[in-house]
């Protein structure tokens, strides 16, 4: 930034001595005289053709120089915004599932494509005012050698625009802090939208849904209308009063400092290039004010950001010959979760837990994934407390499927290695076989590399639980578990997809949750858990 401020500063004092050479005459004193008169006594023939090649050789320079600065800045941005973006991401694996189920899909998606977005516009911006600071400075300097009272009479013009600009400030900083709102609301509306939009269609509701999104949006689109008129309207401004300002430094250098014309149109030049860097602050100020409330939607909604942590080497998956859950307890509120559990569950074992809704099957699921740690009881592997060291190796055996697997915009191959697992073609056709989706793979043009749309919508609901199940087999399990993750199946493919389970070599142990009482009857050992009370049933 210094150095093409400097190269640029330096071609622009070249323009006093083009001037001296233009006029025959220049400044007689300091300086500037000096520079004047040793200009003159060069041959004439040579005089200005040196000059210029030292003008058009500070310029090109000052150009490379500004080339890698701007593309050293645009490697700072975008690496800051994907940083941010990262942390951000970390940061809310890192919470855990009870805080992350709080911030929600509708809030993770606010969160990575409007608040960090935004907040990396404003650390460009804040880039884009230190280089203008830097500009501004330099050719300040340079004027200053020139005609230092014309300089403080361009300084005073400054400081009164600064202190005309401060409401346009605060009015940014409001401006900001609406369309983070805005934009909250606005992707709330929308994620709704496309979650319900099945639906909507088929009871003919999509009017009521597209109206509220537009009120959304029409929020968002006034205050961005608003934001850039502010914007607009300050920059015209700013324009007009360095027309003016020009106009009044020309009238104080020519009719009270009686200037000479050389210095007078070398200073003029320094000052209009100034002009630039000013306005470019007072704007840049102004998006800055705009766009920084992002960082207290960043940090409200994860309470704090936190470093992404260094990578740490694959754990190797626990060897456990059971598990224990000794009066577990968790509560969400009043009511709700999970009171006293107690069993054991051996290598190999199938457990089937059935209940009704809400009775807190699926809290004990969590915490026998340690997704959540108890607020009573203990939860143990091989005797061993379900935490620290072992907490890693657990979850490295552990498969996890609910009732609405994750699908992914992919193909079917991109789906079955979505968990990172490396398998060869031989073994993704095994777990599609061993999950009776072979055959309708091999239906597919694609094959394995058919995409099957949007979270799976190219599938039917048994299919996309069979696809996930596959993929959670690629972890080659030791505890698979399964949230009603067949319930979109019919008795029959359910009960073949099951036996396949079973009947691998070696038998993962798995916990089942369903409410279809021939579901269970494939497990070893059948549970009820209902109004938070476990209760085994038989083996």
């Amino acid at each position: 930034m210094l150095g093409g401020a400097v190269a640029e500063g330096v071609g622009l004092l070249m323009l006093l001595p083009l001037a001296t050479i233009a006029i025959g005459r220049g400044p007689t004193t300091g300086t500037l005289g000096r520079l004047s008169s040793i200009v003159l006594s060069l041959p004439a023939a040579n005089r200005f053709a040196l000059v210029l090649a030292m003008f058009v050789g500070a310029m090109a320079l000052r150009s490379l120089l500004i080339f890698v600065r701007d593309r050293h800045l645009a490697s700072l941005e975008a690496g800051y915004e994907a940083d941010l973006r990262l942390r951000a991401a970390s940061t809310l694996a890192g919470r855990g599932w009870p805080f992350a189920s709080t911030v929600g899909q509708a809030g993770m998606q606010s969160l990575l494509l409007n608040d960090v977005p935004r907040a990396g516009h404003a650390v460009s911006q804040a880039q884009t005012l230190v280089v203008a600071v830097v500009m501004f400075d330099v050719q300040f300097v340079l004027a200053a050698l020139l005609s230092p009272a014309l300089s403080l009479v361009a300084l005073a013009i400054v400081g009164l625009a600064s202190l005309l600009a401060v409401g346009w400030l605060r009015r940014g900083v409001r401006s900001g802090m609406a369309l983070v709102d805005s934009g909250e609301a606005s992707t709330n509306s929308g994620f709704r939208l496309h979650s319900g939009l099945k639906a909507a269609l088929a009871q003919g509701t999509v009017p009521q849904f597209l109206n509220e999104y537009r009120l959304s949006l029409d929020r968002t689109r006034t205050e961005i209308a608003r934001y850039a008129s502010d914007l607009a309207a300050a920059r015209a401004l700013a324009f007009t009063a360095s027309a003016v300002a020009a106009a009044v430094l020309l009238f104080v250098g020519y009719a009270l400092l009686a200037l000479p014309f050389a210095v007078l149109l070398t200073s003029l030049i320094l000052f209009l290039r100034m002009a630039g860097p000013a306005q470019q602050l007072q704007e840049s100020l102004q998006q800055i004010a705009a766009y920084a409330p992002s960082f207290g939607a960043i940090e409200s909604r994860l309470r704090g950001i936190e470093p992404v942590p260094t990578r740490q080497a694959v754990a190797e998956p626990l060897q456990w010959s059971s598990i224990r859950a000794e009066d577990v307890a968790y509560q969400h509120g009043e009511g709700l979760g999970l009171r006293g559990a107690s069993f054991t569950l051996s290598s190999g074992e199938w457990l089937g837990i059935g209940g009704p809704s809400g009775g807190g099957k699926t809290t004990l699921l969590d915490l026998i994934a340690a997704l959540l740690v108890p607020q009573q009881g203990e939860v143990s592997v091989n005797g061993e407390p379900l935490a620290g060291p072992n907490l890693e190796g657990w979850r490295a055996g552990l498969a996890y499927v609910g009732q609405d697997g994750a699908m992914f915009d992919d193909s079917i191959r991109g789906n079955l290695l979505a968990d990172g697992a490396r398998a060869d073609e031989t073994s993704l056709w095994s777990v599609l076989e061993l999950t009776a989706l072979d055959d309708r793979v091999r239906s597919f043009p694609a094959g394995l590399d058919q995409p099957i749309g949007d979270r799976g919508s190219q599938l039917s609901g048994g299919e996309r639980q069979r696809l996930a199940i596959a993929r959670a087999l690629l972890r080659r399990p030791s505890l698979l578990i399964l949230d009603e993750a067949t319930s979109a199946l019919d008795p029959q493919t359910e009960a073949r997809v099951l036996e396949a389970l079973r009947n691998l070599d070696p038998r993962p142990a798995a916990i089942l949750v369903a409410h279809r009482p021939t579901t269970l009857t494939h497990c070893d050992v059948q549970a009820r858990v209902e109004d938070g009370v476990f209760r085994l049933l038989r083996s």
